[in-house]
This record gives structure tokens, C-alpha cells and sequence, in this order.
């Protein structure tokens, strides 16, 4: 009779499993905060307040996303709709509640007086929608220009000839308050040269603005002057060169 053989060992207790891992694509987050438009640790961009996250109701929030996304640029309910799927009457009345809210508010864009845009309130609109410095709610600031002529005007009388380079630092050295960004006072020197106001030299390869000298009496080109003007495609009813406050 053949030996009996011995039963094998059983297998050692197989130690606690692991609880499933979920299939997480490592280029992909779950948060859904870190998600949302405009966030991000190093974005360096205001993210949206957790208490506003609590506090609106689901489509509220789609809404508010996406206008915070659109940061200083603002988004109109044509972007909304085209954005969301949402009708105009409902992206409409979505984006009138949050302003109501006061998560949201509407902003006059200067380049379309008829265009009204929404942006989250922590946002200042951009100059390209506010017009910047030369615009107050929309609309030419006329004492604020004036105001920059004199400034303008002071540097040059104080100099004898400057370059626009000298103009801006003698005004933020002298009126540091006024805060000009340089292009600004490009703005105005070139409206105060078409209104011969100032003059353009050119001293040492360098453009330079002085007061005028005394000119004759120009002919009548310089009488009807849009179609050789400069500035023309700068010109607008609502710019700081317009039509209806022209000098010409």
C-alpha cells in the first residue's frame, strides 16, 4: 500500500487589505475648489470667498463662476448665455439676483454705452472698459483732463523744453498723488499739441514739447483740419478727443 501522503500547509492569514484606491488621473484634481475659474495657489489671482461658495444656490454659483472668471473684463448676458446654455431672459434674471446680492455688479463699458457688463464686485474694471483715467462712470472726467493739462503745462514752463519722459517724473515728483502711468500723459500731451497748446521739437535726436512760438494766421486747411488730422482714428463722441468738444 503506497505511503499516505501529508496534507499540505495552509496558507499563512493574508494581512488586512488596503481599502480600494480611487482611479485618480494625476494630471486631474478632485477639488472642486481648486477647479473653479480664477483659483489656483499660484495664481496670485483673488479667489472666490468661501462664503459665497456656501451661500448660492447651485445655478447661482454656475452663473457667479463664470463672471468671476472673467476678472477685470467684465461679461455681458450674451457671454453668459453663449458661456452657460442659458437663455438671455434667465442668464438675465440670474445675474440681476446676484447683483441684488451684492456678488456681482454691473459696469458701464465706455467702447458701448448700450453694452451692459456684470463682474465680480472684488474686481476693478480694467481701463480698457473703464476708459481709465480719464473716465468717471462712464463718462469723459473733463476736470480730471483739465487738471492734467495745467500739471502738464507747469513741467514745461518750469523746463523750457522737455521730453515726455521729464514731463511724467516732474509731475510724480512734484504731485505724487496724481499718479499718471506715462501713457496718460501721452494722451494729453498729444491733445495739447493738436490744440497748439504745445509744440513738438526735436532737440538732440529726442522729442521734446515747448510752449509755441507766435504763428501766423493759418490758411484754410487748418481751418476744416479732420481729414490731414493726426489723431482721427482716435477720435470719438465718447474719447478724450471728440467731436462734440473739438477745437478745431
Amino acid at each position: 500500500m503506497p505511503p499516505r501522503r501529508r496534507p499540505a500547509a495552509p496558507p499563512p492569514n493574508p494581512s488586512p487589505a488596503s481599502p480600494p484606491q480611487p482611479d485618480v488621473n494625476p494630471g486631474l484634481t478632485t477639488d472642486p475648489e481648486a477647479s473653479s475659474p480664477g483659483r489656483g495657489p499660484d495664481s496670485g489671482q483673488p479667489t472666490i470667498s468661501a462664503a459665497i461658495l456656501a451661500n448660492l444656490q447651485p445655478r447661482q454659483l454656475e452663473v457667479y463662476r463664470h463672471v468671476f472668471a472673467a476678472g477685470s473684463t467684465g461679461m455681458s448676458a450674451r457671454d453668459l448665455g453663449e458661456a452657460t446654455g442659458l437663455s438671455s431672459a434667465a442668464g438675465g434674471g440670474q445675474l440681476r439676483a446676484l447683483v441684488w446680492l451684492g456678488v456681482l455688479k454691473e459696469v458701464q463699458d465706455v467702447r458701448n454705452r448700450r453694452r451692459k457688463l456684470y463682474m465680480a464686485a472684488e474686481f476693478r474694471p480694467s481701463d480698457e472698459v473703464s476708459g481709465g483715467t480719464w473716465y468717471h462712470d462712464g463718462r469723459v472726467d473733463a476736470d480730471a483732463i483739465a487738471a492734467a493739462r495745467r500739471r502738464c503745462l507747469a513741467q514745461v514752463k518750469r523746463l523750457g523744453a522737455a521730453t515726455a519722459d521729464m514731463i511724467h517724473a516732474g509731475i510724480a515728483r512734484d504731485e505724487p498723488g496724481a499718479g499718471y502711468a506715462m501713457d496718460r500723459v501721452m494722451d494729453i500731451l498729444r491733445t495739447m499739441v493738436l490744440d497748439k497748446s504745445l509744440e513738438e521739437v526735436r532737440t538732440r535726436g529726442a522729442m521734446c514739447y515747448r510752449e509755441p512760438e507766435k504763428q501766423q494766421p493759418g490758411g484754410m486747411m487748418e481751418e476744416l483740419p479732420c481729414g490731414v488730422c493726426p489723431m482721427i482714428n482716435d477720435c470719438s463722441p465718447e474719447g478724450v478727443i471728440s467731436p462734440t468738444t473739438c477745437v478745431y
